[in-house]
């Protein structure tokens, strides 16, 4: 596998970005970091390939914003990071050595002692997760507006297109569906034959806590909620789906092997909205939670309008990611 250095080198010789344009974080000191991160999703890009997402290009931008985003370049399936959105999610998560301390959460600080890694250190993982495998899927997508390059945007400029926001949920999908797998796979590995439903719904919680505070954490929760406007659905829309389909996943993956689980999705949402607004208020300064449950609670019929109406269009569309995933895992089983 080529290192970070040669990739770079192909990116400036065979597409129209600039040297300027791409982070040397070998003064970093998050140099380890960065590379570590380059290396783990290049592989998954380089495992992934059956999709028929080659060549393919990744790199971190020199861009201090939190942002991602996912194109084509003369025939290059690219992906790339904005610097600034590992080095936040670094110091938003995995450097907070006190997270859990004076959080009325002490059932968590009991039940990390259980894992490999601080919970800190999971949640940084997990977001970083989300950022990766969201803009593989849209190379998955292979849709047309590959060739301007999709992104995530934070702010309220672009317009609204109902094919945006169902290649944006389908995008959060796959991702989601990614996120269960390492879930089941770190649980197995964590708790082998002594897991229980305990110790899998406080993992799950822990996972779709950091998605919501990253979802969450966008420019766009600012606004009212919205549905038919703008680039991108709104985040209480998206991390509302991005939970259910992690929770599913997990579940029904875990029943389809023999395993019975008795977890509601409702409590664990309700318990991951707990958890999490115990972090927001006291670790982070800003009450996200607050607000998205008032707002669920005064929108839901509108939100589950909104969302059955992008589920009707997803039925049967071969270009999305989630339907590629599909068609891959039943072919993987045979």
């Amino acid at each position: 596998m080529k290192n970070y250095k040669e990739i770079a080198n192909e990116v400036i010789t065979n597409t129209s970005i600039a040297k300027t344009d791409i982070f040397d974080f070998e003064d970093s000191p998050f140099k380890e970091e960065f590379n570590k991160t380059f290396e783990f999703y290049y592989e998954a890009l380089l495992g992934n390939s059956y999709y028929g997402i080659e060549p393919c290009l990744l790199f971190f931008k020199n861009d201090y914003s939190i942002n991602a985003a996912a194109g084509c370049d003369n025939g290059y399936y690219i992906i790339y990071i904005n610097m600034g959105t590992i080095v936040g999610l670094i110091n938003r998560f995995r450097n907070k050595t006190n997270l859990l301390i004076g959080c009325d959460i002490d059932d968590y600080i009991e039940f990390e002692k259980l894992l490999d890694v601080p919970i800190r250190e999971l949640m940084y993982q997990n977001t970083t997760h989300f950022t990766f495998y969201h803009e593989m899927a849209h190379l998955i997508q292979k849709s047309d507006l590959l060739s301007n390059t999709l992104y995530e945007c934070l702010d309220s400029e672009s317009d609204f297109s109902i094919r945006n926001h169902l290649l944006e949920l389908d995008a959060d999908q796959f991702s989601s569906l990614c996120i269960g797998a390492h879930t089941l796979q770190y649980v197995k590995k964590t708790f082998g034959a002594n897991l229980t439903d305990d110790k899998l719904e406080k993992t799950l919680i822990i996972i779709c806590s950091s998605a919501l505070f990253y979802i969450l954490g966008f420019k766009t929760n600012k606004l009212d909620i919205y549905y038919k406007e703008n680039s991108h659905p709104h985040p209480i829309i998206r991390i509302s789906c991005i939970v259910f389909h992690i929770v599913g996943y997990v579940t029904q993956s875990m029943n389809q092997e023999g395993v019975t689980i008795k977890i509601d999705i409702k409590e664990v949402v309700n318990k991951c909205l707990d958890f999490s607004n115990n972090l927001s208020i006291k670790k982070f300064g800003e009450n996200l939670i607050e607000n998205y449950k008032d707002t669920v609670g005064r929108e839901a019929i509108n939100i589950i309008t909104y969302i059955k109406e992008l589920r009707e269009l997803q039925e049967q569309d071969k270009i999305l990611a989630s339907y590629k995933w599909n068609v891959m895992a039943k072919q993987l089983k045979k």
